[in-house]
C-alpha cells in the first residue's frame, strides 16, 4: 500500500510539473516528489531484483528523469526524498542478508560494500537535491521549500528503522555547515 501511495504522490509531482511553469507550483512538486522518493527505492520489493538492489537504492531513478530541463522540480524533489530512504538504510539493525546491498546478477555487496555504497549514494543524493532545489526556485521559494522537507525528513526518520542515527548524522553535519559558514563570514 505504501509503494502505490508513492506512486501517487510521484504521479502529484509530476502532473504539476506538466500543467504550470509558476515557480509556487514547482515548490509543491518538489515537496510531492520529496515524498514519494522516501518510499520508492522500496519498488525492488514489487520487481524480481531482490530487496536493496542497487538499481533502485541508487542515484539511477535520478538519471531516468535527465531526459527534460522541466523535470528539474521532481529530480530535487526526488534526490532528496532517496537521500533520507539510504541514510535510514545505511543503519539497519543488522547489515546482513536482507538488508545488504545487492548487485543484479553479481549478489550481495557484503557488509562493507552496502554501508559504503548506501551512505556515498545517500550524500551524494541529498547534495544533489539542494542543488537542483536552489536551481529550480527562486532562493525565498527555495528556502521555505528547504524548511518543509525538511520537516518532512525529521518525521520520516523519527518513524524509520535506522532513522534516528541518520537524523543525528544528518544535524552534525548540518551543524557543522553553519558553524563553518559563521566562521567564514567573521573572518
Amino acid at each position: 500500500m505504501g509503494l502505490l501511495i508513492a506512486l501517487l504522490w510521484l504521479g502529484a509531482a509530476i502532473l504539476l510539473v506538466r500543467i504550470s511553469s509558476r515557480p509556487v507550483v514547482h515548490a509543491a512538486a518538489i515537496v510531492c516528489a520529496g515524498i514519494a522518493a522516501t518510499t520508492l527505492p522500496d519498488l525492488d520489493l514489487l520487481l524480481p531484483i531482490g530487496h536493496r538492489s542497487a538499481l533502485t537504492h541508487s542515484l539511477l531513478p535520478l538519471g531516468l528523469a535527465l531526459f527534460g530541463r522541466h523535470w528539474r522540480p521532481v529530480m530535487a524533489g526526488l534526490a532528496i526524498g532517496i537521500g533520507l530512504h539510504l541514510a535510514a538504510d545505511a543503519f539497519p539493525n543488522a547489515m546482513r542478508g536482507f538488508a545488504t546491498v545487492k548487485l543484479p546478477g553479481f549478489g550481495s555487496l557484503g557488509v562493507s560494500g552496502s554501508y559504503a555504497w548506501l551512505g556515498v549514494q545517500a550524500v551524494v543524493a541529498t547534495l544533489a537535491g539542494a542543488v537542483l532545489l536552489a536551481a529550480a526556485l527562486p532562493i525565498g521559494l527555495a528556502l521555505s521549500t528547504a524548511l518543509i522537507l525538511i520537516l518532512i525528513g525529521v518525521a520520516y526518520l523519527f518513524a524509520t528503522d535506522g532513522g534516528w542515527w541518520a537524523l543525528t548524522c544528518y544535524a552534525a553535519f548540518g551543524w557543522i555547515a553553519v558553524a563553518q559558514s559563521r566562521r567564514r563570514r567573521s573572518t
